[in-house]
């Protein structure tokens, strides 16, 4: 079962994954992050570290859903990336997309470097 926590610091939504996004929990991650839209929040962090395993549909949804950050002047950057979800990343093509990061706050700061 996904378990997803999201929280606001210095101006930036931050949306903890617990649990694998596979065929169930892809639902709730696209929520999540429509959620965010919905409220006008276009710069996200979505922290990935309590997840082991992403499906396709997961990845697309995260694509999806950073071209329409984008499109408000948002961004979505990602933390915690394992070596499963790295190499998920590398064969869909989708690795020059994201920014990724170690931690949560170099995530954030990123966001306050770029404005």
């Amino acid at each position: 079962m996904l378990k997803i926590e999201k929280s606001q610091q210095t101006g930036v939504t931050v949306i903890r994954v617990i649990g694998d996004v596979d065929e169930d929990g892809v639902k709730d991650l696209r929520i999540a992050l429509v959620d965010c839209l919905r409220d006008n929040q276009y710069d996200v962090v979505v922290n990935l570290s309590g997840m082991e395993v992403i499906s396709y549909m997961g990845v697309g949804v995260l694509v999806e859903r950073l071209r329409q950050f984008r499109s408000y002047d948002g961004d979505m950057k990602l933390v915690g990336l394992n070596q499963y979800t790295q190499r998920l990343f590398r064969m869909t093509a989708v690795t020059k997309l994201f920014e990724t990061f170690e931690s949560e706050a170099q995530a954030i700061l990123g966001y306050q470097k770029a404005a």
